[in-house]
């Protein structure tokens, strides 16, 4: 068994799944053949990537899935529905980082307090893009967003946090599925196959955070570890993510609220 199931789900970003593959790939003999688990889930894409994953997939990828587009969270729960490993990784394919990287967050996990965990992220300009989401459920923020940072040092810390950001998104399997399977939860979406709430497009790892802390868990930043991320541009006011936000904005808050739980 791995030590870790890596789930990408990938919607037109063909050049950037194959660089997180390949940046993957690089460095993961080093540790033998039990690394990691690489799952990838295509969300009806309509650029090169189904072509690509059809007749020239890399090699590390242990499972494909041909998907419509049924959303972030939906595939992120079918993926991590398949594997086993004692860690899952819900990943964005616009991430990249090594083997090295994946090794160092394996090592933050035997800290038995650590629950759920995401590594520092920046651009390829140096510009931070996620460093933890501080405060608490009534009023939190991300920390140090398009900071400049090329030479990776600042919030170099290991943090409790709120929240971290679903493009890079680490939990243990044991809490994902104490999540998945808790009552309330279950009521709400009977369908449901993982712990990220089921909404169009956003707000999916932050009830995966609200949720793991009222039930006891704890949520880490680690910016001990140091990914990329190609951060891009918010969509258009006013198109159909912005409808997509606020469906998924009240998802968000009903379930916060059917769990007692606070929220901003």
């Amino acid at each position: 068994m791995a030590a870790i199931d890596l789930c990408v789900i990938n919607f037109n970003t063909s050049d950037k799944l194959q660089r997180l593959c390949y940046e993957l790939y690089k460095g993961a003999s080093n540790y033998g053949n039990e690394l990691y688990e690489l799952y990838v889930a295509d969300n009806g894409s309509e650029d090169s990537s189904q072509e690509m994953l059809r007749t020239n997939p890399p090699q590390n990828i242990s499972k494909i899935v041909y998907n419509d587009n049924i959303g972030y969270s939906g595939a992120a729960n079918q993926l991590a529905a398949m594997g086993s490993s004692p860690i899952l990784g819900i990943l964005n394919a616009d991430v990249w980082f090594t083997a090295d990287n994946v090794a160092a967050i394996i090592g933050s996990f035997e800290d038995p307090t650590v629950s759920i965990l995401g590594p520092k992220q920046r651009d390829e300009r140096g510009f931070i893009t996620h460093a933890g989401i501080e405060g608490d459920e009534k009023a939190c923020k991300p920390r140090a967003w398009k900071m400049q940072d090329p030479d990776d040092i600042h919030y170099r810390d290991l943090e409790e946090m709120v929240s971290v950001a679903g493009s890079a998104y680490f939990v243990r399997r044991t809490v994902w599925e104490d999540l998945t399977q808790c009552d309330i939860y279950q009521a709400s979406c009977p369908d449901i196959e993982g712990a990220f709430l089921p909404t169009p497009h956003y707000f999916e790892e932050t009830w995966c955070s609200y949720h793991a802390r009222a039930h006891g868990y704890k949520v880490f930043y680690d910016g001990r570890v140091s990914i990329g991320h190609s951060w891009h541009a918010s969509h258009p006011l006013h198109s159909k993510y912005d409808k997509m936000f606020h469906v998924s904005k009240r998802m968000f808050i009903t379930m916060c609220e059917r769990h007692g739980i606070e929220h901003d």
